[in-house]
């Protein structure tokens, strides 16, 4: 059997998700932490992010011996013992062997959280600030992302990626207060595809260009937003 844990990080802490020879990793991390309570079995991720983005519902799995984990509840406490304040699992799940968290996640979707008020330094790791924009109108933009394309244009250089091509379910943003949350959810996003496509468009909003040419997304910016505000929101599956 396996051990699924949903959890989140700030991700500030860390240089990415992925296991790290030096060691300053989320998996890195949290493998620790499970050494810890006796579970010595290699951490395996559904998404990877980049170094300074968040999570609020990670998922990760560790193969375990059938039943000897009894008490999930219990053994929560004791590793979030090891993971505080950096990271907090909010739940654990026996699931079957044949359960893969990176395949058989159907969708993923992220938030980009950008912060109109003045800027603080000790806000500055958890949103992008920026004045406030015409939001409306960074929705039409939004729009052109929606639907099956091919992103070979809003990928990272030296991405191992095997196919640019991903379908965007949801894109769009919404304010509260002094907050505007940008919403993005896709059967699975390239390196730094999300980033990417907020930095261009911005650029489209700010410039008024045409972000779509033709059967193809042009980039016009190969800069990407920031990571501080990109928070990975959740991996939906079939069975749960």
């Amino acid at each position: 059997m396996k051990l699924l844990f949903i959890y989140s990080y700030d991700g500030s802490e860390f240089c990415g998700s992925q296991r790290q020879p030096h060691e300053n990793s989320v998996e890195n991390y949290l493998q620790k932490a499970l050494c810890h309570v006796g579970i010595f079995d290699k951490v395996v991720s559904s998404s990877r992010t980049d170094k300074g983005v968040h999570a609020l519902n990670q998922c990760s799995v560790v193969s375990c011996e059938n039943d000897y984990f009894n008490d999930k509840k219990r053994l929560c406490e004791l590793i979030n013992r090891h993971l505080h304040p950096k990271m907090h699992i909010k739940k654990i799940m026996l699931v079957n062997d044949n359960f893969n968290v990176r395949f058989d996640a159907i969708a993923r979707s992220y938030r980009y959280v950008i912060n109109h008020s003045k800027f603080s330094p000790f806000l500055s790791k958890y949103c992008h600030f920026m004045p406030k924009f015409d939001i409306e109108k960074l929705n039409d933009i939004l729009q052109v992302f929606v639907g099956e394309h091919d992103f070979k244009n809003y990928m990272k250089a030296g991405s191992s990626a095997k196919s640019s091509v991903r379908t965007v379910y949801f894109a769009r943003a919404f304010r509260k207060d002094n907050l505007s949350i940008i919403t993005f959810k896709a059967n699975g996003f390239l390196r730094s595809q999300i980033r990417l496509m907020l930095s261009n468009s911005f650029k489209v909003l700010n410039d008024g260009k045409m972000i779509e040419n033709s059967y193809k997304l042009q980039a016009y910016t190969r800069i990407p937003f920031s990571p501080n505000g990109l928070y990975l929101n959740k991996i939906f599956y079939n069975n749960f």
